[in-house]
């Protein structure tokens, strides 16, 4: 470009990659965005959500802009909002994977076992040692009726981390399923000797 020197013409680059192929300095835009943060942070999610609407408006879409929007719709309770998001998202940056995490997350919620298990499937090939989205994945094939899977996949979790409780009431829940029951209550007993409390394991312990 003419009368453009290559130090700016870097950081115009840098922009438009890091953000989803769109300059986005747009008039008004940061002090938005730097009001949804405040917003954020005190927990008022209507109003961080409707701030980046805003930038939307001004500064046009971007992958950064419908990553957060994702997580703000899923904060606000808005699962339909947020799974449109996170996937606007994962079509412009299809390699990110931090937006792929983020459609597990709204999935697992809106307990949409058969889209999740495509979705955790997604993620675990490009990053096959996640353990939220393993866990996720078992859960997924845990409410579809994968039984075994779903045990197998519980109990190498349970292997990695030893002291994650929601790991190993998950192995003992797929073993009650499977007609483990003595196998599933030994599960259910260790977790309740250290969490007396713990309800998932409580109920497991009272299932017939």
């Amino acid at each position: 470009m003419k009368n453009c020197s290559r130090p700016i013409s870097i950081l115009l680059f840098l922009c438009v990659t890091l953000l989803g192929g769109r300059a986005v300095a747009a008039a008004g835009a940061p002090d938005l965005y730097r009001a949804s943060y405040q917003a954020e942070a005190r927990a008022d999610y209507a109003d961080a959500l409707a701030k980046v609407r805003q930038i939307r408006k001004v500064a046009g879409a971007s992958y950064f802009l419908s990553l957060r929007t994702g997580w703000l719709a899923y904060l606000a309770g808005d699962n339909a909002a947020a799974e449109a998001c996170y996937r606007e998202a994962i079509a412009a940056r299809p390699k990110a994977i931090e937006a792929q995490i983020g459609l597990t997350r709204v999935l697992y919620v809106a307990k949409k076992w058969h889209e999740l298990q495509v979705a955790c499937k997604q993620v675990l090939s490009q990053d096959g040692k996640n353990p939220t989205v393993r866990a996720r994945l078992a859960a997924a094939q845990y409410n579809l009726g994968d039984l075994t899977n779903a045990a197998q996949g519980y109990r190498k979790l349970v292997d990695e981390y030893p002291a994650e409780l929601d790991y190993q009431t998950g192995l003992g829940w797929a073993l009650l399923r499977m007609g483990k029951g003595p196998d599933a209550r030994q599960v259910f007993q260790a977790v309740l000797a250290v969490s007396p409390d713990n309800l998932s394991a409580k109920d497991g312990m009272a299932a017939k």
